[in-house]
């Protein structure tokens, strides 16, 4: 599939842009709210145990005070009557100060942890809808995948996007063990042996690696780097190729590996048509989350602050939508229409259709959110055009 401004330009992001467009803003209505209801929340906390300490301070400023009357009033006579007395009164004064304390303190526990609750409640909603978006909803991040296996298993590890000040990092499982064959199909590599019974002499040898497995797998926006071996362990394969030129080395065995592509023979008799072909698949194969037993946002922070235990999830929105609001002036810039962004994706077998979403959707989403809705258009900053 490709995806085409109204002119038939191709897009910068190769994505369906009008539907990140739609899902982004969906995050927004959705986070934003409980973004709003933890903040207000955790400040009502801060104001409970104010009021708390408060009412504590004066419950025992008033213990404090009335020992100190009753010393006062009891100083010109020591009589043991007087001393029985006084000895009485601050008693009950004490008990009752203290029973008052850890009343005041019980009830405002039973509150706090109330309030406490719904924070936790709001913050595993907004950390769930972040958790869905993320992996494929932040354009012009620098992104890293790197995973290896345990003995032979499935691959596993960890990719992490980062965009300005905003980091996210998930925890990715793979399904099962994935072999070169299952990728590309047959692949073999070119390997001196010798031939002849009586006269040996060096010869170039396909060797069939097709069986071998994925045992790392390392990529980014520059480069993608892998290395397949075979069950025991005997064999083994690793491709670094870069992604811009996809000019790539070819390594081969368990010690000090050999570059194939290094060996003028060697190169020429290597297929680099399927070898390319086997890091796309690569990449496709992490990328496809069919293929994925897990994937788990383990963090997202903002500028080192955890976005969801410190409130910063306005911050990482706005991050994310000036990224989108550059494509969208893109679409302005390729498009007929100033009210409305407008794509086309095109069918393998060439057929167009357009999508579209008009600007004043998106102003309203924005508008809905208050005086955090106008800062986050400001960051997305495109607005509708006036009647």
């Amino acid at each position: 599939m490709r995806y085409l401004y109204q002119d038939s330009v191709e897009l910068s992001m190769q994505r369906d842009f009008v539907q990140d467009m739609k899902n982004v803003l969906e995050v927004v209505r959705n986070v934003c709210p409980r973004e709003s209801a933890v903040i207000s929340t955790k400040k009502k906390i801060e104001m409970r145990k104010n009021d708390r300490d408060q009412r504590i301070s004066r419950v025992q400023r008033f213990e404090t005070d009335t020992r100190l009357q009753l010393d006062a009033i009891a100083a010109n006579d020591e009589t043991d009557d007087v001393k029985i007395c006084k000895k009485s009164v601050m008693d009950a004064c004490t008990a009752c100060a203290r029973q008052q304390v850890e009343k005041i303190g019980h009830d405002c526990d039973k509150i706090l942890n109330n309030m406490s609750e719904e924070i936790d409640r709001d913050s595993k909603q907004i950390y769930e809808i972040f958790e869905a978006f993320l992996e494929f909803g932040v354009y012009n991040a620098a992104c890293k995948h790197s995973l290896a296996t345990d003995e032979g298993g499935a691959l596993h590890g960890e990719f992490t996007a980062e965009l300005g000040d905003l980091s996210v990092v998930y925890e990715l499982w793979l399904r099962e063990p994935v072999t070169i064959k299952r990728l590309v199909g047959s692949f073999t590599v070119p390997l001196w042996g010798t031939s002849g019974i009586l006269h040996k002499e060096d010869v170039v040898k396909m060797r069939d690696v097709s069986n071998c497995r994925a045992v790392s797998i390392e990529y980014t926006d520059q480069y993608v780097n892998a290395t397949f071996e075979d069950k025991k362990g005997d064999e083994r394969i690793r491709i670094e190729m870069k992604r811009a030129t996809n000019d790539y080395a070819l390594l081969y065995g368990t010690g000090d590996a050999a570059d194939l592509t290094k060996d003028e023979t060697i190169a020429k008799q290597i297929d680099g048509a399927n070898t390319i072909k086997l890091m796309n698949a690569v990449i496709n194969y992490v990328e496809d989350d069919k293929n994925r037993d897990m994937s788990n946002l383990k963090s997202m922070t903002f500028d080192e602050r955890d976005v969801i235990k410190d409130s910063a999830s306005f911050d990482a929105l706005k991050t994310v939508l000036a990224e989108y609001g550059n494509v969208a002036r893109e679409c302005i810039a390729h498009g007929a229409s100033k009210s409305e962004l407008v794509i086309k994706y095109e069918s393998p077998d060439g057929d167009r259709t357009e999508r579209y979403i008009p600007i004043s959707e998106i102003d309203a989403c924005f508008a809905q959110l208050g005086g955090h809705g106008r800062e986050l258009a400001d960051a997305f900053g495109l607005s509708a055009p006036a009647e």
